[in-house]
């Protein structure tokens, strides 16, 4: 009886995770956009407690849920720059961006998640198969504001490679600043300003 027991469980088990991976591959753009941002709209009430006194407690919901979608090597590029750098140096700047990126966007979804949400179809943009998937946010106190989701299919599924909020690219902007940097500094002296290139 152990044996038919043990071995009715680990299918069980084996036919949950089926039926996760399989919300996971085969989803258009929109529909990520939407799945993630419901997952982290039931996590943020689900910990809402422990929100109120743990605020960093937002980052590790970033983390989990919202990371895994984003395109950190293409986010994270600095052109020529870039391309001079060694493996072990983009790596540290990938990650280093990647945590910019936490602090980003938990302060936007902070700021965000009383706001009722409405969701465009994904529309082709540029070239590269890209496409865009708008969030348009609204709370009667306050006027509309969007988030732009620029996407590129990355195997089975959609990585978001840039991120618009009211129309102003996140990346763009990073990139800017980290280019301002480097001229004023230098590529050493600009990678030594990431706590993650210096360990």
């Amino acid at each position: 009886m152990k044996k038919s027991y043990y071995k009715n469980m680990q299918i069980i088990i084996f036919l949950y995770c089926i039926s996760h991976i399989s919300v996971a591959i085969g989803l258009t753009a929109d529909e990520i956009v939407y799945e993630t941002t419901q997952e982290v709209l039931n996590r943020l009430e689900l910990d809402k407690e422990r929100l109120q006194t743990e605020k960093k407690h937002i980052k590790v919901i970033v983390r989990e849920l919202i990371m895994p979608h984003m395109d950190f090597k293409t986010m994270s590029a600095l052109g020529d720059n870039w391309e001079i750098l060694n493996g072990g140096k983009q790596a540290c700047l990938s990650r280093g961006f990647k945590n910019l990126l936490v602090e980003r966007y938990a302060h936007v979804l902070l700021s965000y998640r009383n706001h009722d949400i409405y969701y465009q179809t994904a529309k082709p943009i540029g070239e590269k198969d890209y496409v865009s998937v708008i969030q348009t946010l609204t709370r009667s106190e306050t006027k509309s504001s969007t988030i732009e989701y620029r996407m590129h299919p990355d195997g089975d599924s959609w990585k978001v490679a840039d991120l618009l909020i009211d129309d102003v690219s996140l990346i763009r902007n990073y990139r800017k600043m980290f280019n301002k940097e480097i001229k004023q500094e230098g590529l050493v002296g600009f990678i030594k300003n990431f706590k993650e290139c210096s360990l």
